[in-house]
C-alpha cells in the first residue's frame, strides 16, 4: 500500500513539474500506456495580485520610483521587473513624457485608458503607475498570461492582437517594442527561470509538434 501510494504521489510531483517546463507543448507518455497532452508557455506569468516577489535586484531598487513602482506593481500582481521594463521603453523613467499620440508619463498612459482604471490625471507618477500596472495585469489574463502578447496589446491595442489571430501585429513600432520591453524584463527579472523536471521511470516527454497534432487549450486525457 506504501509503495503504491509513493507511486501515485511521485506521478503527480511529476505532473506538476513538467507544467513548469520552459517550452512550448509536449506529449507526457506514461508507461502504463496513457497519453496525457500538457501545454505549457514559456512566457507565462501565472501571478495572483497582491503576490509578493522576491526582493527587488540593487539594479532596480536604485531606479527612479523604485519604491511606487514596488508598490503599484504588487497591488496589481505584475513582477516589478516587468513594470520597470516598460518604463525603461516608454518614457526612460520620465514622469513628465507625453507622446505624439497624448499618452502620459512613466508608463505611457493614455487619458482613457487611466480612466479606465479610475484615474484622472495620468500625469502625476502614482496614478499613473496605478493606471499602467492595472492595465498589465488585464492584459495578461486576457491573453492566457503570455507576456509578449500582453506586450504587443499594451503596444498596439486590445483589437490588434485579435485582428491578428493571437500573433504579435506586423506592426513596425510593436515589433521593436516587444522584443525591447522583454529583452530588460529578463535582464531583470526577480522570478527565477524554470527548472527542466525529472520523470518517473517508464515515462517519456515528446514534442506533439513533431506529429503534426492539434493542441487542446487546456491539458487532457487521450
Amino acid at each position: 500500500m506504501k509503495a503504491r501510494l509513493a507511486i501515485v504521489v511521485g506521478m503527480l510531483a511529476t505532473a506538476n513539474s513538467a507544467l513548469a517546463l520552459d517550452s512550448s507543448a509536449y506529449r507526457l507518455q506514461l508507461g502504463g500506456g496513457g497519453n496525457y497532452r500538457l501545454q505549457t508557455e514559456s512566457t507565462a506569468i501565472g501571478v495572483r495580485p497582491g503576490r509578493l516577489f522576491n526582493k527587488p535586484s540593487p539594479t532596480l531598487a536604485a531606479k527612479p520610483y523604485a519604491d511606487e513602482i514596488a508598490s503599484a506593481a504588487h497591488e496589481a500582481g505584475v513582477d516589478p521587473a516587468l513594470v520597470h521594463a516598460v518604463i525603461q521603453v516608454e518614457s526612460a523613467y520620465r514622469a513628465d513624457a507625453v507622446s505624439a499620440k497624448g499618452a502620459l508619463g512613466l508608463m505611457q498612459v493614455m487619458p482613457d485608458t487611466a480612466r479606465r482604471f479610475g484615474v484622472q490625471d495620468a500625469s502625476e507618477p502614482k496614478a499613473n503607475l496605478k493606471a499602467g500596472t492595472r492595465y498589465l495585469r488585464v492584459l495578461l489574463d486576457q491573453f492566457d498570461q503570455r507576456i509578449e502578447l500582453a506586450l504587443a496589446a499594451y503596444n498596439a491595442g486590445e483589437g490588434a492582437v485579435l485582428r491578428y489571430a493571437g500573433n504579435i501585429p506586423p506592426y513596425p513600432e510593436t515589433q521593436r517594442y516587444v522584443p525591447a520591453v522583454m529583452g530588460k524584463f529578463n535582464e531583470w527579472r526577480t522570478i527565477p527561470a524554470p527548472k527542466k523536471a525529472d520523470y518517473l521511470a517508464g515515462t517519456r516527454l515528446q514534442k506533439a509538434e513533431a506529429r503534426n497534432e492539434a493542441l487542446p487549450n487546456r491539458p487532457q486525457k487521450l
